[in-house]
């Protein structure tokens, strides 16, 4: 298998690897991401003949064992226009923020965007001087002896293409920033989504302000049970 062959599939074949990472069947992919069978087959060969392999068990042991983003119980409904915006913003900047008081459906918005396959990091039960371990943690990088935490994060991201999304950082902003920074300068195949009440302050930052979800809208109409799955970046 081509150390760099992931640099050579699409946006949705990212998808789908993601998806065999988990085992999933092609019937399950294809509900997953509103495909016909067919289709996910087709991606499948492709992703076969890409790694170079005969079978999908050694597909599966190129996807990055990283956090996946939480599964919502509840289907994404309203907020059109701040999803259309954010999806634009992440194909356009490699840092994205999104902005707003606590409660008004950042993280929400988040992790109902992040493609397939994106690393999840939740930073609320996160302390400030644990944050590197944390975000380590989430793409699962083990440390070891000699070598700076941040610089095994930086190896683990270095050949990666994909999302990491950073949640509820407003506690220890000031050492996100610094780390995101690093990232996005010897990573550059990884785009980082954060949610935060306040911006990182990066010269690279898109921010977004979540507004308040209009008052006519109940949180019953916000939320309605959902029965399937949705997908949850590259790989």
């Amino acid at each position: 298998m081509s150390a760099n062959w992931r640099e050579t599939i699409s946006a949705r074949e990212a998808e789908v690897l993601a998806a065999i990472g988990e085992h999933q069947t092609n019937a399950q992919i294809a509900e997953r991401l509103h495909l016909s069978i067919r289709t996910v087959e087709s991606h499948v060969s492709s992703l076969l003949r890409k790694a170079g392999v005969t079978d999908r068990r050694s597909l599966a042991t190129a996807v990055p064992r990283w956090v996946a983003v939480p599964w919502a119980a509840s289907s994404f409904v309203g907020r059109a226009t701040e999803r259309t915006e954010l999806l634009t913003s992440l194909t356009q900047n490699r840092l994205v923020s999104l902005l707003g008081p606590g409660g008004v459906g950042k993280s929400r918005l988040a992790m109902e965007v992040a493609p397939a396959g994106a690393a999840f990091v939740d930073l609320v039960p996160v302390r400030a001087g644990f944050v590197v371990p944390a975000v380590a943690a989430a793409i699962g990088v083990v440390e070891r002896q000699g070598q700076p935490l941040t610089n095994a994060i930086l190896d683990q991201l270095g050949d990666q293409a994909g999302v990491l999304v950073v949640d509820n950082c407003e506690h220890v902003n000031d050492e996100v920033g610094p780390l995101v920074e690093r990232i996005l300068a010897g990573c550059p195949g990884i785009t980082v989504l954060a949610t935060s009440r306040e911006r990182l302050g990066l010269p690279a930052e898109r921010t977004l302000v979540v507004p308040p979800l209009a008052r006519r809208r109940s949180a019953r109409a916000a939320h309605r049970p959902r029965a399937g799955r949705r997908p949850y970046v590259r790989s």
